[in-house]
């Protein structure tokens, strides 16, 4: 049995979803892995009927990813009437950014953006795969120390992304120096002292 699953910490004995990891002897649950099966194959009521059968945790997750959903829905609204031809784009499928040729003529979170690489090609895409990058010169620094931290510099440079700013890596001796541009100091300055250095989640207040 795949472990990749939530731990069942409800007790709930009769639930359909909770399964027996006798390897690891804990319950499991398996409710996303039907729940998508079902939703994939395109029986949306029978993923309706997944939900109502599911305990309260996972009724709560569901209202929660839903909640995030509709969120990340209206980003992409703000951002879709605020374009302008030449704007950059951070393509978040492919971690690279894109400039935009056309204002999109559909306000929606499915729209097509033609958009150009930085090899010169031109390509269409979703606009719930995008965000805006900012274009300021404001500017900030976050150092990762460590010569072996590729991995968390990608990280940190695609969070920083998401958030909208402008990233450049310079590579040092003792590890690397990521450099941050934005629309104004201060979101600079906060966003590298809360987001970077404390881990805190800002994304409710920008």
């Amino acid at each position: 049995m795949s472990r990749k699953y939530l731990i069942c910490h409800q007790k709930q004995k009769k639930c359909p979803f909770r399964i027996l990891d006798i390897q690891l002897d804990v319950f499991g649950c398996n409710f996303y892995k039907q729940y998508w099966q079902v939703f994939n194959e395109g029986n949306s009521f029978g993923a309706k009927v997944l939900v109502n059968r599911a305990c309260e945790w996972i009724k709560k997750e569901e209202r929660r990813l839903d909640f995030i959903s509709k969120g990340a829905s209206k980003e992409t609204i703000k951002m879709l009437e605020n374009l302008e031809v030449g704007d950059m784009l951070f393509w978040t499928n492919r971690v690279i950014y894109v400039t935009l040729l056309e204002k999109p003529t559909e306000i929606s979170q499915i729209a097509r953006l033609k958009c150009r690489k930085s090899d010169g090609k031109v390509i269409e895409i979703p606009a719930y795969n995008l965000c805006k990058i900012s274009s300021g010169t404001f500017y900030g620094e976050y150092f990762i120390e460590g010569v072996r931290k590729e991995k968390k510099v990608q990280e940190l440079e695609y969070k920083t992304n998401l958030y909208g700013f402008r990233t450049e890596i310079e590579r040092r001796e003792d590890g690397y120096l990521l450099k941050i541009y934005g629309d104004s100091q201060r979101e600079v300055d906060d966003f590298i002292s809360l987001s970077l250095e404390q881990d805190f989640d800002i994304s409710p207040y920008i």
